[in-house]
Parts: structure tokens; C-alpha cells; sequence
């Protein structure tokens, strides 16, 4: 995300500590964070106070919401013209958000690291933005339009005084799911070639708290003419149990507990395994073309992730004829 709220100097916890957590790129909202931030501005500002900051800052987000959009469309023109291009809501909402006024975030910072954007997608070169360089592609630029939404929803359930775990309903028509979910996840796209595989995934991720994260991923699978239509259920459920082998290699596990069901009618294969501190929970199964798997990782103990998984998985809903 080109929006950085950083903490101020010499203060261990302020509002900007929280705005970070809340906005970066796999951040997360909680109920226990989302109290320990209004504990926070209760002891630090009067009711007075905390309305004026909560208003400037909605404000503000508003502006670098649209902006931030405009941005990166101007750098998927960039991109593909060769040459610096600007949708034409792009200076509008520049001049916008030069008018607004905070003491979390610099417009003129942001504004520049915005143009050196758009330009270092134009010529298609290297960018560092103080974090060490990158490329702007369009794998890039499209993860990032995607992302925006879950980031901005986060940071409005954090400012809102009360708490509400008021869940929406979120179409992921790559992943051939809906998902009741307090904000829009992540979502990625991924395609590994080995030899003649070619591995074509879509992924939405979804931090719950500081140490816990749902994946959630379709795969479709080509090798030379033979895809997953092609393959006998016997082929598929040795895809699967390989693939969930691999999942958990990943996290240097060679042999997770592994089982077999059935969810919405559907046969499945699960595994289970603790490293470290954290325990890991991965379920896949064939839906229609696709191959579907659900990832949990957690520090929470082995029965509440199990738990927290089953509880999950209830807010799924396959959408089998997308």
C-alpha cells in the first residue's frame, strides 16, 4: 500500500502504531486490538478530542482511498503505454488530498512517492521507497487494487467507537467461493511452471490476528494436454494428499497427521501439524475443474485451531457454477 502511518518518536503506543497494524498489506482487526486502541485514546484525549481526530482521519482516508486507486490505475496505463499516463481522476484527487491536513501521514510524501510510481512503471525500473527496491508490474499493481478494500475496511472498524462483528458476504468468483468475512481479504495470483506443469493459482488471504491467517486457494493444473478433468478420482486424491505434503514441507513438516471426509459433499483430505508455536491446519478437495484447499495458521492450541478452522469453513460457500 503507498498509505504509511508511522508511530510518533518517543511514544511506545499511539494511535499511529495501531493505524499501521490495521493498514499494511496483511494487516488485521481484532476485537482484543480494536479495545486496546479506544482504551488507549479514552486515556489520552476527551471525548471532544477523540471525535475531531476520528473525523479528520475518516476524512483523510476517504481522499487517500481514491487516490491511491487512481495511482495505480495511472500505473497500469504506465505500464503498457511505455510512458507516463494519468486517468483523468488522477490530478483532481491530487489536489484533494494536498488540501488535507494530518499529523499521521504527509499528503506531499505520499503524493511524491505516487509519481515515482506512475513513472518507474512507465520506464519499467527498479523503485526503492526506502524499503529496498521492487518492480512495478502488473501483478503488482492488480494485487494492490484488490488489496485496498480490506485495508480501508479495517481501518473504519477500528474507528468506529463500538465494536461490531457484523459480518459481510464477499464474492471470490477466482476461487469460486463467497466468504462471510469482517473485511475483504487479500487476494493473489500465481502461476509456477516446471517443465511441462503448469500450476495457475488464485489466493485470498486472511489475517484474523497478529499470529493467525486463513489462505484460501483454487489451482488449476495443466500438464502437456492433461488437466484436472483429465484425471481418475484415484489421480485426484494422490494429487491432493501430494499437494497437502508439499503445503507442510513448506514449513519443513515431513509427515503431518493426515485424514479423509467429507465437506458439502465432498471428499477431502486433511493435515495437521504443530511447528513450533504455531499450529497448521490444511484441507483440500476437488471442486468441479479446481482443486480447493483451506489453510489455517495459528498460535492458538491444537483444539482451539481446530476449532477456529470448523467455525471458518462455515462461512464459506462454494459457488459451483461461476
Amino acid at each position: 500500500m503507498l498509505c504509511c502511518f508511522a508511530a510518533k518518536a518517543n511514544e511506545t503506543r499511539d494511535e499511529s502504531e495501531f493505524f499501521a497494524i490495521v493498514n499494511e498489506t496483511g494487516g488485521y482487526i481484532s476485537q482484543s486490538l480494536h479495545t486496546e486502541f479506544w482504551e488507549m485514546m479514552k486515556a489520552k484525549y476527551k471525548e471532544e478530542q477523540r471525535a475531531i481526530i476520528v473525523a479528520d482521519t475518516q476524512s483523510a482516508l476517504e481522499a487517500l482511498k481514491e487516490f491511491q486507486l487512481q495511482t495505480w490505475k495511472s500505473a497500469k496505463e504506465s505500464y503498457y503505454a511505455k510512458k507516463v499516463e494519468k486517468t483523468a481522476e488522477y490530478l483532481p484527487l491530487k489536489k484533494r488530498l494536498e488540501q488535507q491536513k494530518s499529523q499521521y501521514f504527509s499528503p506531499y510524501l505520499l503524493i511524491n512517492n505516487a509519481e515515482k510510481m506512475i513513472e518507474a512503471a512507465a520506464t519499467r525500473s527498479a523503485l526503492d521507497l526506502g524499503a529496498g527496491k521492487f518492480y512495478i508490474t502488473p501483478e503488482l499493481i492488480e494485487e494492490n487494487i484488490i488489496g485496498m478494500n480490506g485495508s480501508y475496511e479495517r481501518l473504519k472498524v477500528l474507528l468506529a467507537p463500538v465494536w461490531k462483528a457484523e459480518y459481510k458476504e464477499y464474492l471470490l468468483p477466482k476461487i469460486k467461493i463467497s466468504l462471510l468475512s469482517l473485511y475483504a481479504p487479500d487476494e493473489y495470483h500465481e502461476i509456477i511452471t516446471q517443465g511441462n506443469e503448469t500450476i495457475d493459482m488464485h489466493i485470498a488471504q486472511l489475517s484474523v490476528d497478529k499470529n493467525a491467517m486463513y489462505e484460501i486457494g483454487a489451482i488449476d493444473y495443466q500438464k502437456e494436454d492433461k488437466k484436472f478433468t483429465d484425471l481418475t478420482p484415484q489421480e485426484r486424491n494422490i494429487y491432493l494428499q501430494a499437494f497437502i505434503q508439499q503445503q507442510f514441507a513448506g514449513y519443513k513438516v515431513d509427515e503431518p497427521s493426515l485424514s479423509k471426509g467429507t465437506w458439502r459433499g465432498h471428499e477431502f483430505t486433511k493435515g495437521v501439524a504443530t511447528v513450533d508455536d504455531y499450529n497448521i491446519v490444511i484441507m483440500g478437495l476437488f471442486v468441479n475443474d479446481k482443486a480447493l484447499y483451506i489453510k489455517y495458521v495459528t498460535d492458538a492450541n491444537l483444539s482451539s485451531a481446530n476449532s477456529d478452522f470448523n467455525e471458518f469453513t462455515k462461512r464459506i460457500q462454494i459457488l459451483e457454477r461461476i
